[in-house]
């Protein structure tokens, strides 16, 4: 290497020589090796003596690889989460079964890029055929193509009517091409209960390009394709029945501009009792043994029935029996629970998902509007995209968990702490009350990542995320702030408040095992310093930005003043 010039082993030198002469410079570069981007950071530095003679540079390059890799996961996440409202929106008005298909597929293709990504319909119980498709790139695959049953990743995947992924389809199985390819490939059985409607095909040029959180995401879209199809169809059959399709297209429209359970619950029972004029109306969501109340109108508010065993009654009878029950006078019937005094008759249809209820729909009749087969029918029919919209809504929370969550500690991300700080202030205006804001960073934790390597920091990070769930309250709100720094909001909390909590979490990082090599390596946790600010609103800050560079600076004076201790706003 002595001898070389710089610049034949510097990777990309060209940007090198540009910056070479400049005093004091950055580089950021981002390389591909074995299939893997790594970034970097390079600082140039000129050195001087004392008397302004040109000595010569230092160059140090540091490694921003894994700050890199989470920051693409979050931005990845936060585009999982807005495909899934984009598709929602796109497809909400649309009852045209193809424009529902390839906007749902250019989405796709828009946010993440993919080589290509198609839907292919069963049009017989052995052959499907594609429907809509987009991509980055032409594989010569156009709609009208059609594929038998069981052939090739789509095949298979309608075969076997589950998700199928393959990490590197070059060396899969089912995958089959008139080229040789590398990359990865999904497909997404789309499924109305246990009958198969298509599947949702995606390919990537890229070899495990594909995490939980992107199958999870897809699955998602899948129970949103299988609505707004069954919606589509189900429009395209029964026009002649305007009456039944209109409450069935206000339904729709809900449940596709929402992934809200409690808005998908109130807007059904809305829509029910507008269209069909039905007096006593309730659904109901299954979790676990129990039936617990999404809404209901026309009950009694003393009278209404908030939770339900499984094993009683109307509903636990439809449970049991996945089927709809109708009940055409309620006092011959030994399971009928009364919550309104005027009820003849009920009909209880489950929501079912495949063969799994997750909930039911409840509507009862008295004398004046008894109920029918025709109502049983049609409420029969709605039951199917609303248990899905249940479903989705239940993905849909899944998903922006993970996307509101740091990858590391377990605890709200950056983005998620913002929008509940923004919450949190505006709460404190409106009624009155102190919040305060706590913000520490670990001490010497760069050298401590220096020392043992990053497994080491991340399991310190844990460590932390730990030591702050156990002394929050139950509506404080802990996030990673960023790096080695964390946040807490503390609601309703005034500056001793504060300081308390400040003093426990000092305390108890001071109090972690002992400081050796084997606790670290074995353990990943030792006793360690923190430097914490705490400020308060609206004793420090008039404004959330105001409050955060109150903590913000407090944390920083902690730091300055030696580490290891808490420093609050306004103190000199």
């Amino acid at each position: 290497m002595i001898g070389l010039s710089i610049f034949d082993i510097l990777p990309e030198p060209e940007k090198f020589k540009t910056e070479w002469n400049t005093l004091s410079t950055k580089i950021k570069l981002k390389q591909n090796k074995n299939g893997r981007h790594l970034w970097s950071e390079s600082t140039i530095t000129k050195l001087y003596k004392d008397d302004k003679t040109f000595l010569g540079r230092v160059l140090v390059v540091h490694n921003t690889t894994q700050e890199q890799e989470l920051l693409e996961e979050e931005f990845r996440r936060s585009a999982q989460l807005g495909l899934l409202e984009e598709v929602g929106r796109q497809i909400a008005a649309s009852f045209d079964e193809q424009e529902i298909l390839q906007k749902a597929i250019d989405a796709v293709v828009d946010r993440f890029g993919y080589a290509e990504a198609a839907i292919s319909l069963l049009v017989n119980d052995n052959l499907l055929k594609v429907t809509a498709i987009n991509g980055s790139q032409d594989f010569g695959y156009r709609p009208g193509f059609q594929q038998k049953m069981g052939e090739g990743i789509i095949g298979h995947t309608a075969k076997m009517r589950t998700t199928y992924v393959a990490n590197e389809i070059f060396n899969d199985p089912y995958y089959f091409s008139t080229d040789k390819r590398h990359g990865s490939a999904m497909g997404i059985a789309i499924l109305n209960n246990k009958n198969l409607l298509g599947v949702l095909y995606i390919e990537s040029v890229r070899s495990d390009d594909f995490s939980a959180a992107d199958v999870q995401t897809m699955e998602t879209l899948a129970n949103q394709l299988s609505a707004s199809i069954q919606r589509a169809r189900l429009y395209a059959s029964t026009q002649e029945h305007l009456r039944v399709m209109s409450a069935v297209q206000s339904i729709s429209d809900v449940i596709s501009n929402s992934l809200e359970l409690e808005v998908i619950f109130e807007s059904v029972v809305k829509v029910l009792k507008r269209s069909f004029g039905y007096t006593h109306i309730s659904i109901y969501q299954l979790k676990e043994d129990h039936l617990y109340l999404g809404a209901q109108i026309g009950y009694p508010e003393e009278l209404v029935i908030h939770k339900i065993s499984i094993k009683q009654g109307v509903s636990g009878k439809t449970i049991e029996t996945k089927k709809a029950q109708f009940i055409e006078d309620v006092t011959k019937n030994s399971n009928f629970l009364r919550a309104a005094n005027d009820v003849t008759s009920e009909i209880c249809v489950p929501l079912l998902k495949e063969s799994a209820v997750l909930g039911t729909l409840n509507v009862e009749g008295n004398a004046s509007t008894p109920l029918t087969q025709a109502d049983v029918d049609m409420l029969i029919t709605i039951a199917s995209p609303i248990a899905l919209a249940v479903d989705n809504a239940r993905l849909h929370a899944q998903v922006k968990a993970i996307a509101m969550t740091d990858a590391v500690s377990g605890l709200s991300n950056r983005h998620a702490f913002e929008e509940a700080l923004l919450a949190e202030v505006q709460r404190s205006m409106r009624v009155n009350t102190p919040l305060s804001l706590i913000i520490f960073d670990i001490d010497s934790f760069k050298d401590y990542n220096d020392k043992w390597g990053h497994p080491a920091g991340d399991t310190r990070l844990k460590a932390t995320a730990n030591l702050i769930r156990d002394n929050l309250r139950k509506y404080d709100i802990a996030a990673r702030y960023g790096g080695d720094e964390f946040a807490i909001i503390l609601p309703n909390t005034n500056k001793t408040g504060a300081l308390i909590f400040a003093k426990r979490l000092l305390a108890a990082a001071q109090a972690g095992a002992p400081d050796s090599e084997i606790a670290i390596q074995n353990k990943g946790i030792s006793g360690y310093t923190l430097s914490i600010g705490i400020a308060t609103f609206p004793e420090d800050a008039h404004s959330l930005t105001t409050l955060l560079l109150a903590a913000d600076q407090a944390e920083l004076t902690a730091k300055r003043l030696g580490k290891n201790q808490i420093f609050v706003a306004g103190e000199k």
